[in-house]
């Protein structure tokens, strides 16, 4: 039978929730968020049959490009608590072919967005035997579904605009029935999917309808059914279980209908969790290793480009900081010019100015002082503007600098921690020689014994290095050795015995040409 399922929601900083994560989890696709750098994967997600932006006619070319769009609807948001999408998730009936409820979900998101103007990002979901094309052993055919994530600001030519706060307000504000806010206008919504669904059902030929009102608006005493969640239904698969006859038998003991509603909404919100920390997981392990495998160089060339600017810095010169300094700079050119206009009409007046003094006369004296008395109160709330605009930045430019520094951090200790291992490797190298050297004198290696070449090349000091190293055992040897990898002298001296054993090649003489 056709069911009937449409609900909003909101996605707000306030519970940590961001519109690029769930634009790349509805899409299943990889995106960014520019805001606080986390890396949103969901590419290896099952179930998305597609996913369509849908703009208003008078939208930029760049919102075409989901990462875009989505960091550019973060951006537009300043607040550290400011919702910033909202979504609509409409069950798909399963009578309806693949592409009739495709066009069902996209015709419902173009109404929305030639509506209200804000951009759509449309995700078609599927049960997980169609996440592939079908298998041919379809159990059943329920739960497709549809994501329509919405932007919370209008989209205009040059960005995103003003606040949809019609979806905000709690009821009407106009007398108009006609305009419809809060509440109202998601009933409205609603009542327009299930108009929509009925049409479409009805060009399939299927004889079933669907009613948004609840079975109580309807004067019915059923105990109404309830959407199924990706979980419920992927449990009905695995089990076995009759859908129907689950459903009949929930409607007979709304307890047991209730709790594997508790259970799926716990199981989806695990699911999510994972996901999302699968993602930065392997985010951080993929970059953490392309950092590793860097030498000195390149990892100093990645030092220099990561290391962010100043944070008070990055505030002051930001834009909304800089436009409420910029207020209040012109706001202050107004007032000097008014009182430079005060002080010019007072010298120019001076009698009238006595007068104006004991309450008589002076209009157009009073109205410059009354102006410059308005200037004066403009400027302390521009004031008062600057310190909200700092924090706003600040709470916005924050995480970003925050992952920026402590990344700049971790890659000096790990150019340092390089840096000491190839310092390790040939002070360890430099010991080898030396011991590798002093063992064949002791074993009277050919060439090492008194008058020998490969001795004779050694230097006299290093000569007496070799004796004395010989001449010592145990920890005192250990120690010795630990020293002589770090001695600058004994680098130079083994360079010396190896040119005095291997001389550079004389040049090649050139005796002209053979005669005879």
């Amino acid at each position: 039978m056709a069911i009937y399922h449409c609900s909003v929601k909101t996605f707000s900083r306030r519970n940590g929730q961001s519109s690029t994560a769930a634009a790349a989890y509805r899409s299943g696709e990889k995106l960014l968020d520019e805001n606080t750098g986390e890396l949103h994967d969901y590419r290896r997600k099952g179930g998305v049959i597609s996913a369509t932006i849908i703009l208003p006619s008078h939208a930029p070319a760049w919102a075409s490009d989901r990462a875009r769009l989505w960091n550019e609807a973060e951006r537009a948001e300043t607040r550290i608590n400011s919702t910033v999408a909202r979504e609509f998730e409409i069950a798909l009936p399963h009578e309806l072919s693949p592409n009739d409820r495709e066009r069902l979900a996209h015709e419902f998101a173009r109404e929305l967005v030639e509506k209200h103007g804000f951009a759509a990002d449309v995700a078609i979901h599927a049960p997980p035997e169609f996440q592939k094309g079908g298998t041919g052993k379809v159990i059943d055919n329920q739960n497709h579904h549809a994501h329509i994530l919405l932007s919370t600001r209008r989209l205009g030519p040059n960005g995103f605009t003003e606040k949809t706060r019609e979806f905000d307000a709690r009821s009407n504000e106009r007398d108009d029935d006609s305009y419809l806010f809060g509440p109202a206008l998601i009933e409205h919504w609603r009542e327009r999917f299930a108009l929509l669904q009925n049409l479409y059902l009805a060009r399939a030929g299927v004889a079933a309808q669907v009613d948004h009102r609840s079975n109580k608006a309807r004067g019915l005493d059923a105990v109404p059914t309830r959407h199924l969640g990706p979980a419920v239904v992927g449990f009905e698969r695995r089990m076995g279980i009759d859908s129907e006859k689950r459903q009949r038998e929930a409607l007979a003991v709304r307890a047991v209908d209730e709790r594997v509603q508790e259970l799926d909404a716990e199981v989806r919100g695990e699911l999510a969790e994972l996901d999302a920390q699968e993602a930065v997981i392997a985010a951080e392990l993929a970059e953490n290793l392309r950092y590793v495998a860097m030498d000195d160089a390149e990892l100093t060339e990645v030092i220099s480009k990561t290391q962010p600017a100043d944070i008070d810095a990055q505030v002051a010169s930001s834009w909304e900081v800089s436009k409420a300094k910029s207020d209040v700079t012109e706001l202050e050119g107004e007032r000097d010019s008014v009182a430079r206009r005060i002080t010019s009409w007072e010298e120019g007046h001076g009698f009238r100015t006595w007068l104006n003094s004991k309450g008589i006369g002076g209009a157009e004296l009073d109205e410059l002082r009354t102006e410059l008395e308005q200037l004066g109160n403009r400027i302390t709330k521009a004031i008062r503007r600057v310190r909200k605009a700092t924090e706003a930045a600040s709470a916005r430019l924050w995480p970003e600098y925050n992952r920026r520094i402590t990344l700049f951090d971790e890659l000096i200790e790990l150019r340092k921690a390089k840096r000491q291992r190839k310092i390790l490797q040939v002070q360890k190298a430099q010991s080898l020689d030396f011991t590798t050297i002093a063992l064949q004198r002791s074993l009277g290696a050919f060439g090492w014994a008194d008058g020998g070449r490969e001795w004779n090349a050694c230097p006299k000091p290093l000569q007496r290095l070799i004796e004395d190293y010989l001449s010592t055992s145990g920890g005192e040897r250990e120690t010795m050795s630990a020293e002589i990898g770090r001695s600058r002298d004994v680098r130079d001296w083994l360079a010396q015995q190896k040119r005095g054993i291997d001389p550079a090649p004389a040049p090649k003489r050139n005796h002209g040409p053979r005669l005879g």
